[in-house]
């Protein structure tokens, strides 16, 4: 007789996702949500924070204009090289550890960033911080897209990404609150002065440490124990999550045995060497069964990065540009390349690959070019313009969530490509300084199709090589990243009038890698051959 129940609950074997489903969608669930999608808010203060810091600390650093554009792109370039071998870390050996290991690691390299007197060594630990947080880039997405079923993970992976508009949105918001002050102290042992900039970067270094707190709560990833055969971890973790979900006691989850709905390649438990296992981890992503998806799909990371990110750099220069031509002609008659053409003499053509836009909008006064006094003023009219970016693209995450239920991905990532891609050639073309900055504003929510292509990725993969699939697709993008923001400053300036033409066929052909895209699930795969 049941003591602490007046009805025997009838326990049975599930699927993975049916036994998910069970612990329904809750408290837990949307802890797992803020932990997860702050540490990609972690990943984008950590990559992208430096476009405020160069500017601000080029005089103490003694910055010359080729360090300069090295700074901008190292850590993508950190990020890049150890993507593989961060996805093949957790395949083998597991997601959260890894995640707490490279948030804590890249924000201590990030605060002894704040404390070096040199550029060459400043520039060194950029790029380790960036190696480092490279883990955590790679990894979250299928960390999280575990703990969810089918219903779910497509819009938690979507709402994840909507993180990366809090990270755009923290780094110019700190940076307006200490980058205006002129405070200083002279730190004599170290052979620097402690100013804003250095107070800054330990500032957007903090996060990583908070959220590590928060991902060390969490277990690991139940659907990878038991794709390593740890049952027992796996139904007491759902159970957990079934209990603090649904307010119900532990005896009441009706799963007593919970089965892989995947197909697993087989496990060599032979002792090799860390490369050979690396590869042996790649390989299955290259054959016959998944070479076309996973070519398809880093194209589609490396075009979406691409297309965001070379517009997403100089979209400030641009509005600062139309600004200023606008003063010489009525605003209604302003276009966007005769605004960059008016511009062009504030920016030598040979020097575009290592330039950076916010050094320009960071003065508060134009200098002399011959004049040798180092400025490193603040103009804040930069801040509110690329915060407004933030909260659009934030905005744009939120909806694709909700919509990504509702509507096939691959849908939704035509039409966002389709409307994104319009919206730039009519920018290119029409008249008028407040349309055009609109227009390309929705161009810019191009970004948003990142977590949509993830999101794909997590379904499209079984357990044991999904983070490294997403490693993989991910290390393109960031390829593509930097690919936009170091060549798309020189087409501008040269070619303008065929800049969005580019653009539009990066869109055709992401058109037709999502139109090619299989998108049978693996648990559809194994169901079907049971019949």
């Amino acid at each position: 007789m049941l003591e602490n129940s007046e009805v025997y609950m009838v326990k049975e074997s599930k699927l993975y996702n049916e036994a998910v489903s069970l612990t329904g969608y809750g408290i837990y669930n949307i802890f797992i949500l803020l932990a997860t999608g702050g540490c990609l808010m972690c990943v984008i203060i950590e990559t992208m924070s430096m476009a405020f810091i160069i500017p601000a600390a080029q005089c103490d650093l003694n910055l010359n204009l080729s360090e300069k554009g090295i700074l901008a792109s190292i850590s993508f370039l950190g990020v890049m090289t150890t993507s593989q071998f961060w996805g093949f870390l957790a395949d083998t050996r597991g997601r959260k550890n890894i995640l707490v290991f490279c948030l804590i690691s890249s924000s201590l390299v990030s605060l002894g960033c704040s404390l070096v007197p040199w550029s060459w060594l400043f520039i060194l630990l950029r790029f380790i911080n960036g190696a480092l947080i490279g883990g955590s880039s790679s990894i979250i997405y299928a960390f999280a897209g575990e703990f969810h079923s089918d219903r779910f993970r497509p819009m938690i992976v979507s709402w994840i990404s909507s993180f990366v508009a809090a990270g755009q949105m923290y780094i110019p918001g700190m940076a307006w609150k200490l980058l205006p002050n002129t405070w200083s102290y002279d730190l004599e042992g170290l052979g620097i002065t402690f100013r804003p900039w250095r107070l800054l970067i330990i500032v957007y270094a903090l996060p990583s440490l908070f959220v590590a707190a928060m991902l060390s709560i969490l277990p690991e990833s139940p659907k990878y124990l038991l794709s390593r055969g740890k049952h027992d971890r796996t139904l007491r973790i759902l159970t957990r999550m079934f209990v603090i979900n649904k307010n119900k006691k532990s005896h009441e989850y009706p799963v007593s045995t919970i089965i892989l709905d995947e197909i697993l390649t087989e496990k060599n438990e032979e002792k090799v060497n860390v490369f050979l296992s690396m590869w042996r981890q790649t390989v299955p992503l290259f054959r016959k069964e998944n070479i076309i998806k996973t070519v398809l799909i880093c194209y589609m990371q490396f075009g979406v990065f691409m297309s965001a990110s070379a517009l997403a750099l100089w979209y400030p220069e641009i509005l600062n540009s139309m600004d200023r031509y606008s003063k010489k002609v009525s605003a209604n008659d302003v276009t966007l390349c005769a605004s960059i053409n008016y511009n062009n003499d504030s920016v030598t053509k040979s020097n575009l690959l290592g330039y950076n836009i916010f050094e320009d909008l960071f003065r508060a006064n134009e200098t002399d070019q011959n004049n040798e006094v180092c400025d490193d003023t603040v103009n804040t009219s930069v801040f509110p313009v690329v915060l407004s970016i933030g909260a659009a693209i934030g905005i744009s995450y939120i909806v694709i969530g909700i919509l990504v239920n509702k509507i096939d991905k691959k849908y939704l990532l035509v039409a966002a490509t389709v409307i994104t891609g319009i919206c730039g050639l009519i920018a290119q073309y029409i008249s008028g300084y407040m349309t055009i900055q609109i227009l390309t504003g929705i161009y810019l929510l191009i970004s948003s199709c990142i977590g949509i292509v993830n999101a794909l990725v997590v379904d499209l993969y079984p357990t044991n090589i999904r983070a490294m699939a997403l490693a993989i697709s991910l290390m393109f993008g960031r390829f593509g990243a930097m690919v936009g923001s170091n060549v798309v400053g020189n087409i501008f300036y040269n070619y303008c009038d065929y800049m969005f033409i580019m653009f539009a066929i990066n869109h055709l052909i992401l058109i037709a890698a999502i139109v090619l895209l299989p998108t049978k699930k693996i648990s559809k795969i194994l169901l079907g051959s049971d019949k």
